[in-house]
């Protein structure tokens, strides 16, 4: 295993989902080691807010010039002009931290097929189209590192986020095969599992069917304020850019659920997610 480095200098990092949560306090964290941070947000107010304040917590040793772009990565004709135009005037990029996402609960069969469409077309074909447009000049130079944002849900069965955490899960799948693909041509894979962690996702997540529930509204972002910080994410995120680990459970929720993944009998595990349905 590498030994951790106290800076990035030098590299470049574009950060999806950077305007709020997990994406702001990953930029930041990676401004703070003398990274230049590009981020983008489908929100492009949020994302040009969050690249200015990555200027404020730069390195004082580095004159890194943060910028921001504004990027729907559902949509692949935006996301391949925004790689264009990032790799024209930074060449390949050093870090690509796939973060953008969505969340979405309730039963399997009140969602429709639009809200599917939804969250996959975000969730799981975002990291794929940011993969593919950002990552081949990175495979062409033979280095980089490409952070996959999944989810602790990508190994817990739940019966309230069957769709969310499907998407998760192709999400750190795609990280490990990937990972094998890309092993030769010099650019390292990793999948990154946070557990629950405060952030506006339990505000803005979508309810199946389109039955918002405002108790279960309630509980969810009262459950969520009590959450990890996204800044422990963030920091997670930069670790993990200096070690060689295929995944990172963040969290000790995530930690006990990747574990017991990997050694409890499947049918414990479902179990365990019938009888949080019933709370």
């Amino acid at each position: 295993m590498r030994r951790p480095q106290s800076n990035l200098e030098g590299s470049t990092a574009l950060v999806t989902g950077a305007g709020s949560g997990i994406g702001r306090a990953t930029a930041h964290a990676l401004a703070a080691r003398g990274a230049t941070v590009v981020c983008t947000d489908i929100d492009g107010a949020a994302a040009e807010m969050t690249a200015a304040e990555c200027a404020a917590r730069a390195s004082p040793h580095g004159d890194a010039a943060h910028q921001s772009h504004r990027l729907d990565v559902a949509d692949r004709a935006e996301v391949d002009a925004v790689a264009a135009r990032v790799t024209d005037e930074h060449g390949a990029l050093s870090i690509l931290v796939n973060n953008a996402g969505v969340g979405m609960t309730g039963p399997f069969s009140r969602m429709t097929a639009d809200e599917w469409t939804f969250i996959r077309s975000i969730n799981l074909d975002g990291v794929v189209n940011c993969c593919s447009a950002f990552a081949s000049p990175m495979l062409a130079a033979g280095r980089g590192h490409v952070v996959n944002v999944s989810s602790g849900l990508a190994f817990v069965p739940t019966a309230g986020e069957s769709a969310y955490a499907a998407t998760k899960a192709a999400v750190l799948q795609l990280s490990l095969c990937l990972r094998a693909d890309w092993a030769s041509e010099g650019v390292v894979v990793t999948a990154i599992c946070p557990g629950f962690v405060n952030t506006a996702i339990a505000g803005s997540a979508r309810f199946t069917g389109g039955l918002e529930d405002p108790r279960a509204r309630a509980r969810l972002v009262k459950g969520f304020s009590r959450a990890h910080p996204p800044e422990k994410v963030g920091l997670a995120i930069v670790r993990a850019l200096t070690t060689d680990r295929a995944v990172v459970p963040v969290g000790f929720e995530s930690i006990l659920g990747w574990y017991a993944h990997r050694c409890l009998p499947v049918a414990l595990q479902v179990f365990g997610a019938r009888l949080g349905r019933r709370r």
